[in-house]
């Protein structure tokens, strides 16, 4: 899954800031209704508004609208900040009944409503098998000739290895039952979207206990699952910086927290009447679009109560020092890390390996490290795998084995001059650098790298972009990409990025070798199964290599010490994970 995704920015602008100054640390507002601590909303920094209710399109996978859905859609399992997996038994609970085949029984809480009431059941789980799985396409075919999918998914691993489920319209209780074996089983059953609002959105009959809908995915009726299909893609989506939040019919949440409102760069979450389980310890959470440069000024203003950057700056780090006591800041080793993909598709710029080879070669990556990631942690380094990250424990010990590695871990403009006379391309070789148009920080690397780049026969024109995802899925309107991803330590979480047409494979990558590595990959028994077929996908992936690899992003969150129980988490949950349980004293 994505961090750092992707509509444009609502920024805060620096007057109304200035204006705000004598605040003190810690915002939100008082709920008259409510008591004591429990009145005050808590209110979280965001670099980017959501952008969706449904968070598993290939164009809605980002971070903050993961951090919206830690707290407003529940799945079998939380993925704790360790990295290590704990049942949700609050929404249900799940039993692998047999090894061979791979076969796990799913049954939801008794009491497990949407915050409109419906119960969450069968429906809900095979509509997200048919939307996840990739079994159906639109009888047309890309531009590659392959078949597109009727529902646009952001990844399919896993589901796709399932047999489609069995039970009657309503039941509480479903079984998945794979094809082989499946690494990351235990978290693939989440991201159920209400099976009732797709269906009625699309077409069919909500009034029927769903059978309409299980009827079309049983008799796999494409034609009557277009419309649903066409709601699922894109029905969820929110208009650009959030004026105001679709229908409350059309997007009821399954956790302790619903929506509420959203307006001028905001969004309010309410505590979920219909929850069933803890109710959220605050009444009210809120998330507001910010500018990463203005955070904290925005929590010192009082503002906002938390943030957690997707870039940490070392000005940030300065910044937060200077406010004392008032504020509780944490860093540390995280899964986010900054990296640059190349269009390599068929007629694209990066067609020919030994392009992509030659931009490696001239792009400054130490220099990046040590301007960009060195003033904020000690231990920054050079990036060197793909699937591996510093702070897991696996890194050395791979990149020891992968004698490919460091082939770029120098510039060498000359060498990279050289490979581009080999592939016959005629200086200077202009590179469209598409970037987060929110992004300073994003605009000095891409200066530096401009400034190295263009000496070994390339011409780097900086694209900034409000909507860098929706740019990135338009091929042909870039030639790279500089951004990032955030990662929860899984095995399967990177395949959709590699294999040739996974939905957030941006840049139109195509190896047999790493496709074939994938498809054995999913399919281990277990984790340390993954660690020597993942060693021969690094050394591939250096050999004919799609992206520019430059640094693990260190991770920071900081928030008012008026709030307790945010802490520091370096998965793609990201602080979030447990904000049901935040509270803030009203001193």
């Amino acid at each position: 899954m994505s961090r750092r995704r992707h509509a444009g920015i609502s920024a805060v602008a620096m007057g109304a800031l200035l204006l705000a100054a004598c605040g003190s640390i810690g915002g939100g507002t008082a709920d008259p209704d409510a008591g004591g601590e429990l009145a005050l909303a808590i209110t979280i920094g965001v670099e980017q508004l959501p952008d969706g209710y449904n968070a598993f399109t290939a164009d809605s996978g980002s971070v903050v609208n993961a951090y919206v859905n830690n707290l407003t859609q529940q799945g079998f399992t939380t993925l704790l900040p360790d990295g290590s997996i704990e049942p949700n038994s609050v929404f249900g609970s799940y039993e692998k009944t047999s090894d061979d085949p791979l076969t796990v029984r799913y049954t939801f809480a008794a009491d497990a409503v949407w915050s409109d009431g419906t119960p969450i059941d069968f429906d809900d789980a095979l509509l997200t098998w048919a939307a996840r799985s990739g079994t159906y396409t639109s009888g047309e075919v890309d531009a590659d000739g392959a078949p597109v999918a009727l529902f646009t998914a952001s990844n399919t691993s896993g589901w796709d290895a399932v047999a489609k489920p069995v039970g009657e319209p309503g039941d509480r209780s479903f079984t998945l039952t794979f094809a082989a074996p499946f690494a990351d089983w235990e978290v693939l059953a989440d991201g159920f979207m209400p099976a009732h609002v797709a269906a009625e959105q699309g077409g069919l009959s909500a009034a029927d206990d769903g059978a309409a809908l299980v009827a079309a995915i049983e008799s796999d009726d494409v034609a009557a699952l277009a419309g649903v299909a066409a709601f699922w893609n894109a029905g969820w989506a929110y208009q650009e910086n959030l004026p105001a939040l679709p229908d409350a019919a059309l997007i009821p949440a399954s956790g302790p927290y619903a929506y509420a409102s959203a307006s001028g760069g905001t969004l309010t979450l309410h505590r979920n009447e219909k929850w069933w389980g803890e109710p959220g310890a605050t009444e009210s959470i809120v998330f507001t679009a910010v500018d990463a440069a203005e955070m904290v000024q925005a929590l010192a203003n009082g503002e906002i109560d938390s943030f957690d950057p997707a870039n940490p700056t070392a000005d940030m780090v300065a910044q937060l020092a200077d406010l004392g006591p008032d504020v509780v800041v944490e860093t540390g080793e995280s899964y986010a890390y900054s990296h640059i993909d190349l269009d390599s598709r068929a007629g694209g710029l990066f067609e020919d390996a030994r392009v992509r080879q030659a931009f490696l070669t001239c792009v400054p990556r130490q220099e990046l490290v040590d301007k960009f990631a060195a003033p904020i942690t000690a231990t920054a380094q050079l990036l060197n795998l793909r699937e591996f990250l510093p702070a897991q424990a696996e890194y050395d010990a791979v990149l020891a084995a992968v004698p490919s590695a460091t082939l770029y871990d120098r510039v060498d403009l000359d060498g990279a001059a050289q490979l581009l006379e080999q592939a016959g391309v005629a200086a200077p070789v202009q590179v469209r650098l598409l970037y987060a148009e929110q992004s300073g920080l994003r605009a000095d690397q891409v200066a530096l790298i401009k400034a190295s780049c263009d000496q070994a026969g390339f011409d780097v024109v900086g694209q900034p972009a409000q909507d860098l995802f929706g740019v990135l899925a338009e091929p042909g309107t870039w030639d790279a990409a500089l951004f990032g991803w955030t990662g929860s330590g899984l095995v399967t979480e990177n395949q959709a990025f590699y294999v040739t047409g996974g939905g957030l494979n941006y840049g139109g990558y195509s190896n047999a070798t790493v496709d074939a590595l994938w498809d054995q990959i999913v399919t281990v028994a277990d984790r340390a199964a993954a660690v020597p077929l993942k060693t021969e996908l690094e050394e591939e992936l250096w050999a004919d290599p799609y992206n520019v690899m430059l640094y693990a992003t260190p991770g920071l969150t900081a928030h008012s010490a008026r709030v307790s129980g945010p802490g520091y988490n370096p998965t793609q949950s990201g602080s979030t994970w447990n904000a049901q349980t935040w509270t803030k004293s009203a001193g």
